[in-house]
């Protein structure tokens, strides 16, 4: 059962790496034009906050996975906190993508 928990953990993992990479190239799209990207960001300040906080809870979960990682050592563990760090970095990524399109 853990080797299958894990290698599912794995895949997961990897499709959320996938799916992270292909909203940054996205991202990196809408933000050639960067006059438009900064008057998005000054318009929309609480929306750059509730980003901003989502950034604070991507280090956060990544410094837990860390203690986690050296202390206890318990893979299934860090595999979780490492999808649920992937998973809220692709939140931001989209959401920034969104503010940036003007929607």
């Amino acid at each position: 059962m853990d080797l299958t928990f894990l290698f599912v953990q794995r895949g997961v993992g990897f499709t959320l790496g996938l799916l992270l990479f292909y909203t940054t190239l996205k991202l990196l799209n809408a933000l050639k034009n960067k006059e438009i990207a900064m008057s998005m960001v000054f318009l929309h300040k609480k929306r750059v906050i509730n980003l901003f906080g989502l950034l604070v809870m991507s280090t956060l979960i990544t410094f837990i996975t860390g203690l986690v990682y050296v202390f206890l050592g318990n893979s299934i563990i860090v595999e979780l906190l490492l999808d649920l760090n992937a998973l809220i970095l692709l939140m931001f990524t989209f959401f920034l993508q969104k503010l940036m399109r003007g929607v």
